[in-house]
Parts: structure tokens; C-alpha cells; sequence
């Protein structure tokens, strides 16, 4: 006799109708859902279905990298990055300890972590934290639990039957499966499948279409999932558009105990699969080949701020002849319109000196309008030795020399007068780098021999009249490079030391933590590649080997960007929340399963910024927002599309995007910079301190945790921009600190503080 299980169960993504699971098709309510007559009632074009046990798809990278794009910060400022900070603080706060680390049970984790803001849910806003949240959860291969639950395998009209919509008529047959499975190991009594998800209770209902037409179908057929207690409702985080996804006003508090399940199961380092290392990947060192690294050499690094200028105006094939060497893996062609000033000299006389004496002067005598080409590049093989030595911007200063009469002094007397002043070209990052060569990875750095700072003239314009009158003005920047002593990682060959795309055998990685790394000016067009290096357990012979992977970062493995996704013209109207990728490697699946596999960065997310938008159909539904039509005998309903706000269960009121504060905060970011970048570990119970400063702007600063940020406990901010106390309390937090300069302008920056 079998017994189910009581307390719940996650679902497994992969690629849809792959390998055996051809039977995963549109008609019966797998996707693509191009326009969903049945539940889950939403669009849905990603080819994605459930797997089955053992053949899921998961991510095999520990330490993974997100950004926002000028789309993504336009439109949702600084605010919606303190969304995207707080949706991976949570994931942070669970992955980073370890999934082996909790629990049989979960019972540290509820069975429900949604909430409601009524305010919120008044004014129909989404919450963008809580949407990326549930995003992430798809982009880490777990699909939705409650859609799940049930599954058709398979619709059959035999000869005889009939189908008559609404349906099902007479004689229609189907076959249902489950793709839900319990948190924890089952006994040999048991069913692995499970029909709870957070200790609800789901049966089924089979919707039947009968083949209506379009908009209204495919599919033809669904199993919809009905809750056993309809006001017991634990809906998981993830699925968060599904059937028991989020509704206006409502957010999430955290991960769910059936969220945390499906990590486990996929991230655990019990789960042995056979499987790719990740793109980017090349393997440095291994417990049973060791190191393989070449003779130590001098390495230099050059100026970022002229590869950027140089990248900007001209186009790839120059660019790699001025830079030898350099890769440019993408490049976007821009023409704008500028006004170039027309400058000209004039002569103004000097106070106070005899009659006839004349200074040189600049002036601008109207614009030129000139067409300009640009180019956005992405390079693949430009690496920092370190962050902390690449800036968003450029401090420079403009030098003035005029050569002319003194005041007061002898006609025909000329003096020479230099002065400067400091500019911040907030558009121009700067830093040193060098360009990879090495097929094999970055090079490992031994130390730094000399740290030299170049400064650099360019002359602007200059000028001198006849009475040997003359003015020039120049522009003086200053580039900081290095030279360092390295050692190379030289490829093996046909050995495995230097190897990319390695199949075998490896063990879950067991811990995540997801990192934010900007682009380096708010244009978003300059990503800095990062070197990441991070350890596998490879399994052969029924032992153990540890192996050490490098990989080079050159484009966000999330990337949050926002578009106008509203359908049209002339489709059916339908408004989407946001548009992903999830690309997944079935290259070694086993024979006759549908995986396993893994899930390889780069994703995108792309979040709907169109706006309200208000939904009308002639004849009656015509009115808009502030008239009101009452028609006798009919019922006038003007139907409103979500917006998206930031919200949480305290009384502080939702911010709503666009948010004008957000994008001014985001705009006074390019001038005024926090540091450090990064906040340091802390234990509980024991003392901690760290000191914030800031450059640009106007000072002094003045400090504070910014409205709804939740300090973490034990722990003061002072005006001053002193971190300091004891923490009382072990755990991830998410921390907002919002700095004011002397002219008002606020700057807010989000740290992550882990207390062990």
C-alpha cells in the first residue's frame, strides 16, 4: 500500500518536448502558449516544460555575476536596483551557507512567504523585487510547483467521440501524470511524486477546449490544479507568474520550504551528474594533474581611458590594428546628431593698462551642426588585475596659459599666466588593463613591481596675435598603470589542464553567491570582464578529485534590461510583465532521457516599461480614466494593466516607476562615489567597524540608512558615515545607505553584510 507525502514538493525545468518527452506539446498546455485559453491563463513563449527525476537542468557555477543595462536604469533609477540588490540578498542568504547545511525538513524555511500591501494592492502595482525574485528562481531550473502538479500526457478523441466546446462531450480520453516531487527521500513504500506543494493539498480538474478557435486556443486541453482547502493557498516562489503567482499588492518575504527543496535537490552535492563545465571555463588545477603554470615574466598594464575614447570613434577592424591583439566580440554602429561650438578669438583691453593694450580671449560664435558616428563595443579579452583600480570616471583638469600685459605694468611688458581647473568627465572610465593573449585564462599575478602615474596634454586650441598676445588651452589627464610579475597557465596538450568544456562526472557545487558587477558608466556600454576561479568535484573510479576552473566574465551572467513589450498593432492585445532566456546544454543527456544538463549564462531579463496602460473595446468600453459613462442596461468597465512599484509590509508609502527622485539619485551617481565597494564579513557578537568616505560633490557628507532599509541588528550608522556596534544576530542583510552632499544631492548604495 503506498502513503503520500504530507508537506510538499518542487518541479524541475528543462527544455520542452526533448528526448522522450515529445508528448509535452502546446495542445495540451505546455508551452509555447502563444495565447493561453486554458490555465495558466498567460503568455508564455519560452520552450519549456517539467523534467523528470534525475533528468533535470541546473547551473554549475558557485560565484555568478549580475548587472543592469541603461534600458533597466532609465526607467527604474536607483530604486530598481535596490529591487534587483534585494531579490539577491535573499537568494544569497540561502545559497551561501550551504544546501547540505539545513534541515531533513526544511523546517527553518515557511510554507509561505507571500504578503500583501494594501496600499499596493489599491493603485494595482507589481512588485519588482518579488517578480525578480521568482525570475531567478526559473533561471536556477525549477519550474512552477502548482502547474506541475498534474500534467496531461496525452488527449486521444477515438473514433466515435465527440468533443462539443465547452466540453468534453462524450468519450474523450487522457491520460494524466504528476511532475511534482516530495523534499526528501522517500522509503520504498512510498510515492516519489507528490501532490502538495507547502502543505497544500491539490487535485485536478481537466480543462477541456475542444479545439476553439483562435485567440481562445491552443491548447485544446489542460489538467488545472484545484486546491483541496481553497483558503489554505502556499503558493511557491517559484512559478511567480503562474497559477498561484503573484497579484497586484502582493510580495514576497522570502524564499518558500518547497522554493528551498528544489535548490537543494539540484545544487546538493549528493546529486552526481554527468555533465558540461560551464561556458568560459578552463581548467587551471587538479588534485590528480596538478598546476600548470609557465615562467614568471613582467607584465604591463596601459591606459582604459584611451581604449574607451578610441573604441567610441572608430570601428572594430581599426580599433585592432591601434590596440594589436585585442578582441572585439560585438559592436554596435550609432550616428547622432551634435552642436560643435564655434570658438574664435577675441581682444578685450586690459584695465589698467596704457591705452592700445589688448588680451587675447576665447569666445563662441554659434554652433555647427555635425553628424556623428559612434561605436559601442564588447571585448572579450581585456582584463583587470583589479576592480578597485577602474573608475566609472575620469578626473582631469583644463590648463589655461596667456601670455600678455600686467596690469599696472610697463607697456610692452608681457607676462605669462597658467591656471587650472578641475573638471570630472563623468562618461569616461578610467583604470589600467592588459589584453589577454593567453588561450588558457588569465595569468596569476606575484606581485607588483612599480606603480607609475603618466600624465597626459592634449592641446585644445591656441592662438597668438601680431603683439605676441597668445592663449592655449589644454586638457591634462592622469592614467595610474602598473607593472606586475605573473605567471602564465600554459595549455597541456591533449591533457586536461587548460581544457575548456569539460564532460564528466562532477558533484552539485552544493553553495551559490550571485555578485553585482556594473558596467562602468550609467550608458551601460563598458563591461569590465571579471576572473572568476572556483572548485568541482570531478568523480572517477568511485574517487574523488577536486579541480579548479577559471572563468573569464565578459558580459553579466544576468543582465536586467526593460523594453515596450506591449503586443501591436492589430494582435490580440495582451500586456507581459517581462521576457527571459534560458539556455540550456543537452549535449550530455543520457540515452533515452530528457537530461540531465546544465543551464549556461548569459540571460536576460527584460522587464515591460510601457507604462499604464488602459484596456478599451468598441462599442460600450471606450471611456478613459477620469470619465465616466453610464450606459442603461450595460455594464462600463474601463479594465487597468499592472504598474511596477517597490513595496514591503512596513507604513512606508510604494515607490511607483518611473520614479523622478530615483532617476536624479541615479543621474548625481556618476558624479559622487562611495567606497568601499564592498562591506566586510562581521561575526555575531563581536565588534565591527567600517568607515565610508566619498569623492565629488560638494562636502560635507552627511550619512543615514536610507526610508524601509533594514539595518543590520546591533549595528549604527553615524552622520559622520561610521558603521559600528555589535552585531546581535547571524544572517545575509541587504543594507540601503544614502549619502547627502552640501547641495542636496543624494546618492543611495546597497551593500550585502553577511554575519557569520
Amino acid at each position: 500500500m503506498f502513503c503520500l507525502p504530507h508537506a510538499g514538493a518542487f518541479s524541475l525545468l528543462g527544455p520542452v518536448a526533448n528526448g522522450p518527452d515529445v508528448w509535452q506539446v502546446t495542445l495540451i498546455g505546455y508551452n509555447p502558449l502563444p495565447v493561453s485559453g486554458a490555465p495558466p491563463y498567460f503568455i508564455d513563449p519560452l520552450l519549456t516544460g517539467p523534467k523528470n527525476l534525475g533528468e533535470e537542468y541546473r547551473r554549475n557555477t558557485p560565484i555568478m555575476y549580475y548587472a543592469a543595462n541603461a534600458n533597466f536604469l532609465d526607467y527604474f533609477g536607483s530604486n530598481g536596483m535596490v529591487a534587483v540588490d534585494g531579490a539577491f540578498a535573499m537568494l544569497n542568504s540561502v545559497l551561501t551557507n550551504g544546501v547540505d547545511n539545513y534541515s531533513a525538513g526544511l523546517t527553518e524555511f515557511p510554507l509561505n512567504s507571500k504578503s500583501v500591501n494594501y496600499s499596493a494592492q489599491q493603485f494595482l502595482l507589481l512588485d519588482l523585487k518579488s517578480e525578480i525574485l521568482a525570475d531567478m528562481m526559473e533561471q536556477l531550473g525549477l519550474a512552477d510547483a502548482v502547474r506541475y502538479t498534474w500534467c496531461l500526457h496525452n488527449r486521444y478523441l477515438p473514433p466515435g467521440a465527440s468533443c462539443v466546446a465547452p466540453g468534453p462531450g462524450f468519450g474523450v480520453q487522457y491520460q494524466v501524470v504528476q511532475r511534482n516531487f516530495d523534499i526528501t527521500a522517500s522509503p520504498l513504500t512510498n510515492i516519489q511524486y507528490s501532490a502538495y506543494v507547502n502543505g497544500e493539498l491539490y487535485t485536478y480538474q481537466i480543462f477541456e477546449n475542444c479545439g476553439a478557435p483562435a485567440p481562445f486556443s491552443p491548447p485544446d486541453a489542460d489538467a488545472l490544479e484545484i486546491p483541496t482547502d481553497t483558503l489554505f493557498r502556499n503558493g511557491p516562489v517559484a512559478g511567480g507568474i503562474g497559477e498561484e503567482g503573484l497579484g497586484e499588492g502582493q510580495f514576497y518575504t522570502g524564499l518558500t520550504r518547497d522554493d528551498v527543496a528544489g535548490l537543494r535537490y539540484l545544487l546538493s552535492t549528493n546529486n552526481i551528474n554527468r555533465e558540461d563545465t560551464a561556458l568560459g571555463s578552463l581548467l587551471i588545477s587538479s588534485t590528480s594533474g596538478g598546476t600548470n603554470l609557465g615562467a614568471p615574466f613582467v607584465l604591463y598594464t596601459s591606459d582604459y581611458t584611451a581604449l574607451v575614447l578610441s573604441s567610441q570613434t572608430n570601428n572594430p577592424a581599426t580599433l585592432m590594428t591601434l590596440f594589436p591583439g585585442l578582441v572585439v566580440s560585438s559592436s554596435v554602429t550609432n550616428f547622432t546628431g551634435v552642436l560643435v561650438p564655434n570658438l574664435v578669438f577675441v581682444t578685450n583691453p586690459v584695465i589698467g593698462a596704457p591705452a592700445g593694450t589688448m588680451q587675447l580671449g576665447i569666445a563662441t560664435n554659434g554652433f555647427t551642426p555635425m553628424v556623428v558616428t559612434n561605436y559601442t563595443d564588447t571585448f572579450a579579452n581585456v582584463i583587470f588585475v583589479s576592480t578597485n583600480n577602474v573608475r566609472s570616471y575620469t578626473s582631469a583638469r583644463i590648463m589655461t596659459v596667456t601670455t600678455g600685459p600686467l596690469a599696472g605694468a610697463p607697456f610692452g611688458k608681457l607676462y605669462t599666466n597658467t591656471t587650472f581647473t578641475t573638471i570630472t568627465l563623468t562618461n569616461v572610465p578610467s583604470g589600467d588593463y592588459y589584453i589577454l593573449t593567453n588561450p588558457c585564462g588569465p595569468h596569476v599575478i606575484l606581485k607588483t613591481l612599480l606603480t607609475n602615474v603618466v600624465a597626459t596634454t592634449n592641446l585644445l586650441i591656441a592662438a597668438t596675435n601680431l603683439q605676441g598676445f597668445s592663449i592655449s588651452e589644454s586638457l591634462v589627464t592622469y592614467a595610474t598603470n602598473h607593472v606586475y610579475v605573473a605567471e602564465p597557465l600554459v595549455c597541456a596538450s591533449g591533457g586536461t589542464v587548460g581544457q575548456a568544456n569539460i564532460t564528466g562526472l562532477y558533484r552539485g557545487i552544493g553553495r551559490m553567491q550571485f555578485v553585482r558587477a556594473n558596467f562602468d558608466s550609467l550608458l551601460g556600454q563598458f563591461f569590465q570582464p571579471i576572473a572568476s576561479t572556483y572548485s568541482m568535484v570531478f568523480i572517477t573510479n568511485s574517487q574523488s578529485i577536486n579541480e579548479t576552473f577559471s572563468r573569464v566574465v565578459t558580459t553579466p551572467d544576468f543582465l536586467f534590461s526593460a523594453a515596450d513589450m506591449v503586443s501591436g498593432p492589430a494582435v490580440f492585445p495582451v500586456v507581459v510583465s517581462y521576457a527571459r532566456n534560458v539556455t540550456f546544454d543537452q549535449t550530455t543527456i543520457y540515452p533515452g532521457l530528457a537530461g540531465p544538463g546544465i543551464i549556461n549564462p548569459p540571460s536576460t531579463l527584460t522587464y515591460e516599461k510601457a507604462g499604464p496602460v488602459y484596456e478599451n473595446t468598441s462599442p460600450d468600453l471606450l471611456i478613459g480614466p477620469f470619465l465616466y459613462v453610464l450606459i442603461p442596461g450595460r455594464s462600463v468597465i474601463r479594465e487597468f494593466d499592472f504598474i511596477w512599484g517597490s513595496f514591503d509590509g512596513t507604513t512606508n508609502l510604494p515607490i511607483v516607476y518611473p520614479n523622478g527622485t530615483s532617476i536624479q539619485n541615479l543621474a548625481a551617481e556618476v558624479l559622487i562615489h562611495i567606497f568601499p565597494a564592498s562591506l566586510p564579513s562581521g561575526a555575531n557578537g563581536v565588534s565591527y567597524t567600517v568607515t565610508l568616505s566619498a569623492t565629488g560633490g560638494q562636502t560635507p557628507y552627511t550619512w543615514a540608512w536610507a526610508s524601509g532599509s533594514s539595518p543590520v541588528p546591533g549595528l549604527s550608522l553615524s552622520s559622520g558615515g561610521v558603521i559600528s556596534g555589535v552585531p546581535t544576530q547571524s544572517g545575509s542583510y541587504v543594507v540601503t545607505i544614502q549619502m547627502t552632499d552640501a547641495a542636496n544631492r543624494t546618492v543611495a548604495m546597497n551593500y550585502l553584510i553577511t554575519i557569520n
